[in-house]
Formats: C-alpha cells, sequence, structure tokens
C-alpha cells in the first residue's frame, strides 16, 4: 500500500522531462552567443520557454544553454585527459572537432565513472576514421588508453617462490597490470616524446619520427609505485608473458 501511494506521488511527466532534457543537452553546439551559450533555434525556443521556467538573471533557453554547455566541455576535456598524446598529435581543435565530438555523439557515456567514457574510441576509430594516419591515430589511442586503464587497475598480491612447487597442477596468471603489445614500430617512444611537451608546443614543431623496424617490436607497459612504465622486450619473453596472460600451467612450457 505504502508503495502505491509513493508511486502515485510521482508525476507522470516525469519521465517525459528527463527525456526532453537529455536529449537537448546531448544534442551537439551548432551556434553560441558571446558568453558561449548555445543559441538554439526559434522554434526549440518556443518550446524551451514552454518547459523551463526563466530564472532572476537568465532566459529559459539561456538556462537550459548553460546545461548544454557544461556537458559538452566537461565530456571532451576528460576525453582530453584520457588520450593526452592524440591531443598533441591532433592539437586542441581538431581533436574535440574530428575526435571528440563525433565519438561522442555516437558512444555517449552510460557509465556513472568517467574514466570509461574513452572505452569505445579505439573501435570506433577502426569503424569511423579514414584518414591516412589512421594506423598511428589508432596505436596511439590504443596506448592512451592502456595508461589510463592502468591507473585504475589492481594490483594483485604477487606469488611467494616457495609457494610456486604447489602450482604444478594449477594455471598461473600474469597481473591485471601488466600488459602487452605487439607494435610495426617503437611507438612507446615516439608517445613519450609527445609527452614531454604541451599539445601547444607540436603545433609549431615537427613531430618526432618513429622508430620503425622490419620485425614487429615488442614490449610490456605496466606498473610500478603507482607510476607506469613500459619496456621493450624480445620476442621469446613477448610469446612466453602471452602464455602467462591467457593463463598456463608451469610444466606446459616445458618442452
Amino acid at each position: 500500500m505504502l508503495e502505491t501511494q509513493r508511486d502515485n506521488l510521482i508525476p507522470e511527466s516525469l519521465s517525459d522531462i528527463q527525456t526532453w532534457f537529455a536529449k537537448q543537452i546531448t544534442s551537439p553546439i551548432t551556434k553560441s552567443d558571446a558568453a558561449n551559450i548555445p543559441l538554439f533555434p526559434a522554434d526549440l525556443v518556443d518550446e524551451i520557454r514552454k518547459r523551463i521556467a526563466p530564472g532572476p538573471q537568465l532566459t529559459s533557453e539561456e538556462r537550459l544553454g548553460v546545461y548544454q554547455q557544461q556537458y559538452w566541455w566537461r565530456l571532451i576535456t576528460v576525453c582530453q585527459e584520457i588520450f593526452p598524446a592524440l591531443v598533441r598529435l591532433f592539437g586542441y581543435e581538431d581533436f574535440n572537432n574530428l575526435i571528440a565530438k563525433p565519438y561522442l555523439l555516437q558512444y555517449p557515456p552510460h557509465d556513472w565513472f568517467l574514466s570509461n567514457i574513452g572505452s569505445d574510441l579505439p573501435k570506433w576509430l577502426k569503424k569511423r576514421y579514414s584518414h591516412s594516419d589512421k594506423a598511428l591515430v589508432s596505436g596511439l589511442a590504443d596506448l592512451d588508453l592502456a595508461y589510463e586503464k592502468l591507473l585504475f587497475t589492481e594490483l594483485l598480491l604477487p606469488i611467494e617462490p616457495h609457494v610456486l612447487t604447489e602450482c604444478e597442477k594449477k594455471k598461473l596468471f600474469l597481473q591485471p597490470h601488466i600488459l602487452l603489445f605487439a607494435l610495426d614500430g617503437d611507438l612507446f617512444g615516439f608517445r613519450s616524446q609527445l609527452m614531454e611537451h604541451s599539445p601547444l608546443h607540436w603545433e609549431t614543431s615537427d613531430f618526432p619520427q618513429i622508430s620503425k623496424s622490419d620485425r614487429k617490436k615488442y614490449f610490456v607497459l605496466y606498473r610500478r609505485q603507482e607510476k607506469s612504465c613500459y619496456e621493450e622486450i624480445s620476442s621469446q619473453f613477448y610469446d612466453l608473458l602471452a602464455c602467462f596472460k591467457k593463463g598456463t600451467k608451469l610444466t606446459d612450457l616445458i618442452p
């Protein structure tokens, strides 16, 4: 009875106004005034004024515009923080217009944890980004996202050496904060050099050269004392670590 009474207190129009409000603030901003508050078409302004009351200082449409402005500014800023190497490669304006905005339109956030809003960007780039530097852009996006994920990846207790004899029949796995990469060039070194300077620096300076190789280059990215580190490793070591990444018994590694 109490539940029924509580449900009756919820206005029937609540879902409608919430859906409408979300649609408006997540729509792309096409035009703004001198204060960077979004401007809406005349027919939409009429609807806004019917749904939202004006405030002491702002009109109905300005009040909605502030929410739309802050929605986009906040999410684009988070994307810039998650993908710092891409921001340096493109510059702020091109990154926002070519990457962040079209990506967020197709993959709006559905998670309270803002760090997750970039999870689908590599997939989006592979499908939607068609410029000649696609391989470089996709590769840097993968590395940026890997560095971001390392910040929140759990560090499990290591297995003590004297316990290994008891693990003969058990599968062993790498720590979740150890990530493996097989690349066509030294993209890690390229990214490290990009990160030495601000995005504004690279707008007027030549990019560093990427060390190319006829063979794959192998890297491990990991966290050590709250710091992300990478190392180039041999193909043999990469294959060994890849076995543990999937899970393997020590006896299965013995020829």
